[in-house]
């Protein structure tokens, strides 16, 4: 499996995202762009191999049933899990149904379901992920 992430705007410290490959389109939110710093800035555009993440049954996990970007070039522990806000991102990615911005917060909806789903399809399998920055015009 091969799901691409489209970068599509910055706003409120968020990088806001399209993620396609599954059978409805989700959303992304990440951090935005701070150099690659770990644990604050989003991934850096490319592609990288996903595998699972805390699936193991007794695995002690703050994420579990996740899946963990492998090769981020000077970081580690990049997962896509639940959150709605970069105060739940920890440098990582969050799968929402949704996007919502306002003047002072950007955020994906039900991400819980998002992910959910993405469980549901994907399982406990590893797939390519492929982030793609949106040109500035």
């Amino acid at each position: 499996m091969h799901l691409t992430l489209n970068r599509l705007t910055e706003s409120n410290g968020a990088s806001l995202g399209v993620l396609k490959g599954l059978s409805r389109t989700l959303y992304t939110l990440e951090e935005a762009w701070r150099e690659n710093k770990p644990k604050v800035s989003c991934v850096p555009a490319g592609t990288y191999r996903c595998i699972p993440h805390g699936w193991e049954t007794g695995t002690k996990v703050s994420k579990p049933r996740t899946w963990e970007l492998v090769g981020v070039p000077g970081r580690s522990a990049v997962l896509i899990h639940v959150g709605n806000t970069t105060k739940d991102t920890e440098g990582c990615i969050l799968a929402g149904m949704g996007l919502m911005v306002t003047q002072l917060l950007s955020s994906v909806s039900d991400s819980r379901i998002a992910i959910e789903l993405m469980r549901r399809e994907i399982g406990q399998n590893e797939f390519m992920l492929t982030i793609v920055d949106t040109p500035k015009i």
